[in-house]
C-alpha cells in the first residue's frame, strides 16, 4: 500500500496523465522544504507552462534563471532566458538579461567540457559500466575562452532544442549541419567497429557538447548521439556558425584548437576498437 500512494504522488504520474494542477501542488509543497532546489523549481515552472499558466510559469522562470547565474551555471541560464524569449519573444527585460550573461562571463569560469564524442573511451556495447560524464567544473573548453562580445554574439545565435529520452540527434554517416551543448540530460554515443559490432564511444552529460568537427571540416557524423534521458540543448547551425565566425573568427579558431587537441585521441580509441575486435 505505501508503495502504491507513494508512486500515486509522483508528480511526473500527474504530468503524463495531463493532471497538472495535482502536480503543480505537489511541487510547490516540496519547494516549501527545499526551497534552493533548481530542478524541483524548473518542474514546477513546466507544470504551470503545461497547464497554460504562462504569467506564473515566466515568474518561476525568472528566478530559476537568476538562480542559475548566482550559482554560476551560465549554460543553464542561457537555456532559461531562451525558453522565456520563446514564450515572449517582445520580453525586452529579458533580452537585456541574456545580454548582460556575457559580462559575467568575463569574471567567472564558464564550465563546458570540451570535445566530439569519438575521442572518449571505448568501452564494450556488454558492460554494465558507464564511463562517467564530464563535470561541468572541470573548468575548460569553449565558452570560457570567448571574450564578452564574442560570448554574446554566439549565445544570440543559439537555439534552445528539448529532446525526449531514446532520441537519436545525429546520426552517424549523416551531414552533419549543427552543433550542440547539453544543458540538461545526457546521451550517449556509439558507432560501428570491425563486423558492424557496436562500439559505445561513451556519455555525454550537462556542459559536454558535440558536433563541432562536422561544421569544423565538413565531413559527415562520425557518430550516432542518442539521449538516454529527457534532455534539453543549446544549438548553433552551420548557417550561424559560418556567419559568426566570418565577423568573429578567433572562434572558429579556438573550435579547430580543440579539435586538434582531441585528434590523437580519437585515433587512438579508433584503433584500440579495431584491435579488440580483430
Amino acid at each position: 500500500m505505501f508503495g502504491k500512494k507513494k508512486q500515486a504522488e509522483d508528480p511526473q504520474n500527474y504530468i503524463i496523465r495531463k493532471e497538472y494542477k495535482k502536480a503543480i501542488d505537489i511541487y510547490r509543497e516540496r519547494l516549501k522544504a527545499q526551497p534552493g532546489d533548481t530542478n524541483l523549481r524548473l518542474a514546477l515552472a513546466d507544470a504551470l507552462l503545461a497547464n497554460s499558466q504562462v504569467a506564473e510559469a515566466l515568474r518561476e522562470y525568472r528566478e530559476l534563471a537568476a538562480k542559475y547565474t548566482e550559482e554560476h551555471f551560465i549554460l543553464k541560464a542561457v537555456a532559461i532566458y531562451k525558453k522565456m524569449l520563446k514564450i515572449r519573444p517582445d520580453m525586452k527585460d529579458v533580452e537585456k538579461l541574456l545580454t548582460g550573461l556575457s559580462e559575467q562571463q568575463e569574471e567567472e569560469e564558464v564550465q563546458i567540457a570540451s570535445g566530439d564524442p569519438e575521442v572518449f573511451e571505448v568501452m564494450d556495447s556488454d558492460s554494465d559500466s558507464d564511463v562517467a560524464t564530464v563535470e561541468t567544473n572541470q573548468q575548460q573548453g569553449l565558452l570560457k575562452e570567448l571574450s564578452p562580445e564574442e560570448f554574446k554574439q554566439f549565445v544570440a545565435r543559439l537555439t534552445l532544442r528539448h529532446f525526449e529520452k531514446d532520441a537519436v540527434i545525429v546520426k552517424e554517416g549523416e551531414p552533419g549541419n549543427s552543433f550542440f551543448i547539453i544543458v540538461r540530460g545526457s546521451v550517449r554515443a556509439i558507432t560501428k567497429g570491425p563486423k558492424q559490432k557496436e562500439i559505445v564511444l561513451g556519455n555525454l552529460g550537462e556542459g559536454d557538447f558535440f558536433g563541432e568537427v562536422s561544421l569544423l571540416t565538413g565531413k559527415p557524423r562520425t557518430a550516432t548521439i542518442i539521449t538516454t534521458a529527457a534532455s534539453d540543448f543549446l544549438e548553433l547551425t552551420r548557417a550561424d556558425y559560418e556567419s559568426i565566425t566570418k565577423k568573429y573568427p578567433r572562434i572558429k579558431q579556438i573550435m579547430q584548437e580543440l579539435h586538434e587537441q582531441r585528434a590523437m585521441e580519437a585515433v587512438r580509441v579508433i584503433k584500440k576498437s579495431y584491435r579488440e575486435g580483430a
